[in-house]
């Protein structure tokens, strides 16, 4: 008997970086096991613009819309038009847009035989793009269409709630996190790791690595030892700011910066910081504060969306106001300096790994592909 298949529309898919796109990779897979995916996502290249390129991400068919610009709106025709094709030959059973913009496309391809559709606010950006004048009118449009809205957190689907109507079509599938690797330690401290302040990530403006770099300069010198950057900068803005910040304060011989590097690399790079730190301006899902927890990491974060919805404060991690800088450094200082502390924190974080496993994310991605293509019931 053949397998329904899917077709999940993503901005970004690996090996593109970004937690949207390994988002996107872990739920593929996991349907995979079930359906015949497909997964479409349009990628920026100056030539070859149109062209549908197709390969394969194990079982998870990948076609690769190629376009000069894939934010236009000639970019959003095309990729109706590849979409349309691919439907024509593969017959898909559902649509998801696993991003606002994504689920524009799903939409025009859903209504041509009445198939159910999903729209999923993946974080802080989503709701950014509805305060665009250039697009906030087809996104709202988009989001009374489809059958069912998914958000990673409460505080994006009560933002889209005052939009839209999305009572009994709707529901919070927060990130999962895998248990770490057999044989990766968990966190404990040691001389190696003592007084090494961190975090991991594509460092874009909403991320505020300026943030962490000033307040990491507030602890006193004789606490810490190092400023550890695990990942890249994609804002040229932000970096060229993040390091004249580094330069004024004095910070140069204190700050490394790994750039990009692998999904598998997470633990090695976490396995160096005595504290992680998320200084983010607002945040969605946070996997790589969950990446942290998992490791038994000691976590200092601003309480700003998903990470205030799902972090405790004094258990779980220390949470600061966005922008105090001096709140955030003398957070972080705590740590460094409560060894007590840092153990509860590190169990703290342990306990919330094992409740945000990635076990009850697709459990639940299940139900609701279930109950949207057969009837079942689904978690609310």
């Amino acid at each position: 008997m053949s397998r329904p298949a899917i077709c999940l529309s993503t901005s970004t898919y690996p090996p593109q970086p970004g937690g949207v796109a390994a988002a996107a990779q872990r739920l593929a897979r996991d349907l995979s096991e079930h359906y015949d995916v497909h997964v479409v996502v349009a990628i920026e290249r100056p030539h070859g613009v149109g062209e549908v390129e197709t390969g394969h991400d194990g079982a998870v068919t990948v076609h690769r819309v190629y376009q000069a610009d894939p934010s236009s709106s000639p970019a959003q025709f095309a990729l109706r038009q590849a979409m349309r094709g691919l439907d024509d030959r593969h017959g898909f059973a559902l649509f998801h847009g696993f991003f606002l913009t994504a689920a524009v496309a799903c939409v025009y391809a859903a209504m041509r035989g009445r198939r159910p559709s999903i729209a999923s606010l993946r974080g802080s950006d989503a709701m950014v793009l509805l305060e665009q004048p250039v697009v906030r009118t087809v996104l709202l449009a988009t989001l009374r269409s489809v059958t069912w809205i998914t958000s990673v957190n409460d505080t994006c689907l009560a933002r889209a709630a005052e939009e839209v109507p999305v009572a009994g079509r709707s529901s919070v599938i927060r990130n999962g996190v895998a248990d770490p690797p057999a044989g990766e330690p968990a966190w404990s401290l040691s001389d190696t790791r003592r007084g090494i302040v961190g975090t991991i990530g594509e460092f874009r403006a909403v991320k505020d690595v300026p943030l962490l770099i000033r307040a990491y300069a507030t602890v006193p010198r004789e606490r810490r030892r190092a400023l550890y950057l695990g990942g890249f900068f994609s804002d040229a803005d932000e970096e060229s700011w993040s390091r004249t910040l580094i330069g004024e304060l004095g910070l140069s011989d204190e700050t490394i910066v790994t750039g990009q590097f692998e999904p598998s690399a997470i633990g090695r790079h976490l396995a160096a910081m005595h504290v992680y730190v998320q200084p983010s301006a607002s945040e969605g899902g946070a996997n790589a504060v969950l990446e942290a927890a998992a490791r038994g990491v000691p976590i200092v974060a601003t309480a700003v969306g998903g990470m205030r919805e799902v972090l405790v404060d004094g258990e779980s991690a220390l949470l600061v106001p966005h922008g105090e800088r001096d709140q955030m450094g003398a957070a972080i200082a705590r740590v460094l300096t409560d060894h007590q502390l840092a153990e509860r924190l590190s169990a703290g974080g342990l306990a919330l790994a094992a409740r945000m496993s990635r076990q009850r994310e697709r459990d639940q991605w299940l139900a609701l592909y279930e109950r949207l293509l057969h009837g079942a019931p689904s978690a609310r």
